[in-house]
C-alpha cells in the first residue's frame, strides 16, 4: 500500500463510522444542563417517532430534581436525576381520571417512556430531545 493510501482509508472509514452514529445531523449530543429544563412547560410533539397533535403532553421542570405535567389524560408528577453522563426520570404520582382509551393508550406509552429515559439533549432547534434504551424518544418543544 503506498503511504498516501493509508491515510486516505483511515479518513474515510472515520467519515463513514461517524455518518452512521444513527443520530440526526441536526442534533449535539451533550448533556442538557438544568438551567435550559426550568422555565416555562415543554410541550410534548413527538413521542417514539409518533407526532403528538391529538392530546396535550407536557413537561415543567418547575424545580431542581423534580418534574411535573399533563400526561394526555391526567396530571403526574416525578423526579429525575441529572449527573455528567446521564439523565434518568422516576415516575411518581399519577392521577387516575378516566379518559377516552385512545388518551389513556398515550398517557400509558409516554409514562413508560419517560421510566426508560437515560439522556437529555436540547438541539439546535432549541427542542428536548429526551432518549433511552428501545428507540425511547421523547421530543418537546416551547
Amino acid at each position: 500500500m503506498t503511504p498516501f493510501r493509508l491515510p486516505l482509508l483511515l479518513g474515510s472509514t472515520a467519515l463513514l463510522l461517524a455518518a452512521c452514529t444513527g443520530q440526526p445531523a441536526n442534533e449535539v449530543r451533550t448533556m442538557v444542563e438544568e438551567s435550559q429544563l426550568r422555565g416555562e412547560a415543554w410541550s410534548v410533539t413527538s413521542l417514539n417517532g409518533e407526532d403528538v397533535t391529538e392530546a396535550t403532553v407536557t413537561l415543567n421542570f418547575h424545580q431542581p430534581g423534580q418534574v411535573a405535567g399533563k400526561a394526555a389524560c391526567n396530571n403526574y408528577m416525578a423526579t429525575y436525576v441529572q449527573d455528567e453522563d446521564s439523565f434518568t426520570i422516576t415516575t411518581g404520582g399519577v392521577n387516575m381520571m378516566a379518559c377516552p382509551a385512545p388518551l389513556m393508550e398515550m398517557e400509558r406509552q409516554f409514562l413508560d417512556a419517560l421510566k426508560g429515559v437515560n439522556h437529555a439533549d436540547i438541539n439546535k432547534q432549541g427542542q428536548l430531545i429526551l432518549t433511552g434504551s428501545d428507540d425511547i424518544r421523547i421530543e418537546a418543544r416551547r
